[in-house]
């Protein structure tokens, strides 16, 4: 059993900078190869083949990483960050080169499901190594380059991977991983090995782990099939959404007789933890599902290439990165963690509403102003919820409560970009439009009368607001939470 652990060492500034840097390069490892594929994803299935099984590329290694989030964050607890991030690096290096080496849509997959393995770990762990070497009065701005970091590697990823697999061969998507993974793997095992490691013999609750992997791998399943089918009602989503529930009745209760919980109940018992990781997951259900659904508004509605609707979006990532930048500063100089996600929920109403009653197209700044607002509103305030997490949090579950918050956010991603893309779909149909946003096509438009493209483009714009009115409602249900979140002075040691 786990006792205690010896007291933390002290690092220097320039120590911190350089495990911070594998740290970071950690989680962008895992971030990017989220969405690498996803602009490679046409070469790969006319390489490979297996068009209809193109899906599983992406759906493998999100499911896998997601799973396993919870776990790693408690192994970390249990053995030491250190031999945990080590592996998990492995793993993932691993899992590249099989990926890399893939003759078949069927190798691919599998060979994904194994980078997934190893990049759960890479995120969870990641975050929970800062808490070993920072008090939480100076994580603030170290957290804020975490969350840089993230939402980096989800909007180069898929450039990155366009132009590698244009210019070279998608195989290159993976093999970029090797020197990377090393890099990453030598500042760990170099810069690490101060941390200490927890006395007395580890207790694994393997049936607790296991219950997570059948609680969750249904529920993400069953949300796959809703991005697939566009109904919440088809027999694959229920059957994962029934199956994945009833697992998870089965978690809560085991784990509250558990003697070492691999999913501590106790936790929700932290009101600041059970708020915090309720406003976490709704910001992501919209924050993630927006990053798809912005640009596809200005694809389809206004007819804009892929490209320059990317474009259009990188001011959304510049104020995620400056709000997140801004924010960690912030904390650091003042200790107050409370204001940033009231501020950012109602920022982020707001920009909804705005989106809702004044659409996109009419004027390029106030789009560019819009998803400005909207990028400083999620990113003031990721690194500021991750920090009155781990300041709220007994140090003894340091790595298992973060790496909860990370799989509440990946979750909230996943649900909300299929319940946001689903609900879009379903009002077209209202609307008379059957068969979808296929119809929308731009190729498909031109070989319409003009009313009949009017009337399509008044039904589109309609459905995006509807879908901007809902994603309104979520944040202010979170502003409401983040309200009830109480402020806890930051840990100087």
């Amino acid at each position: 059993m786990i006792t205690d652990t010896a007291p933390p060492p002290q690092f220097t500034h320039a120590q911190i900078r350089t495990i911070m840097l594998g740290v970071a390069l950690a989680m962008f490892l895992a971030t990017l190869d989220q969405t690498i594929i996803a602009t490679a994803l046409p070469a790969v299935a006319q390489d490979l083949g297996g068009w209809d099984e193109m899906a599983w590329v992406v759906t493998a290694y999100l499911i896998a990483s997601t799973v396993t989030t919870p776990i790693y964050g408690r192994l970390s607890d249990l053995y030491g960050r250190r031999p945990v991030l080590l592996v998990c690096v492995c793993i993932f290096v691993a899992g590249s080169i099989l990926a890399a080496l893939s003759q078949s849509m069927p190798w691919l997959i599998a060979a994904r499901v194994v980078q997934g393995l190893g990049g759960g770990g890479l995120r969870s762990v990641a975050i929970a190594v800062v808490s070993d070497i920072l008090p939480p009065r100076e994580r603030g701005k170290y957290q804020g380059y975490l969350s840089v970091t993230f939402a980096t590697a989800n909007v180069v990823g898929p450039v990155l991977g366009g132009v590698l697999s244009d210019s070279l061969s998608w195989h290159y998507i993976f093999w970029i991983n090797l020197p990377l993974g090393a890099l990453a793997f030598g500042m760990t095992w170099h810069q690490l090995r101060r941390l200490p490691l927890p006395k007395g013999k580890p207790v694994i609750d393997w049936l607790g782990a296991a219950l997570i992997l059948a609680s969750t791998t249904p529920l993400l399943l069953g949300i796959s099939a809703v991005q697939r089918t566009g109904s919440w009602t088809s027999p694959d989503s229920l059957a994962g959404f029934g199956i994945g529930i009833g697992f998870l009745v089965a978690l809560i209760l085991w784990e509250q007789r558990a003697p070492e919980p691999m999913l501590p109940i106790r936790l929700f018992a932290n009101s600041v933890f059970a708020l915090g990781s309720l406003v976490t997951l709704l910001t992501s259900i919209v924050m993630l599902a927006l990053i798809l659904i912005i640009p596809l508004h200005y694809q389809l509605l206004l007819g804009l290439p892929p490209g320059e609707a990317g474009v259009r979006l990188i001011a959304m990532t510049v104020g995620t990165v400056a709000g997140s930048f801004v924010a960690g500063q912030i904390i650091t100089i003042t200790g107050r963690t409370r204001i940033f996600p009231i501020a950012g929920c109602a920022m982020a109403t707001l920009a909804c509403a705005l989106l809702a009653m004044l659409g996109l197209g009419h004027s390029l700044p106030v789009d560019l102003g819009l998803t400005l607002l909207l990028g400083l509103s999620f990113g003031g305030q990721m690194s500021p919820m991750t920090v009155a997490l781990q300041n709220a949090l007994d140090p003894r579950d340091a790595g298992i409560g973060l790496s909860c918050m990370m799989f509440f956010r990946l979750m909230g991603g996943a649900f909300g970009t299929a319940a946001l893309i689903a609900l879009l779909v379903g009002r077209l149909g209202d609307a008379g439009f059957g068969n979808g946003l296929a119809l929308f096509q731009p190729h498909l438009r031109a070989s319409m009368p003009p009313d009949q493209v009017r009337g399509m483009a008044a039904a589109l714009a309609a459905a995006f607001a509807h879908v901007y009115w809902v994603s309104a409602g979520i944040m202010a249900t979170a502003t409401l939470a983040a309200f009830a979140i109480r402020e806890i002075p930051l840990r100087a040691k």
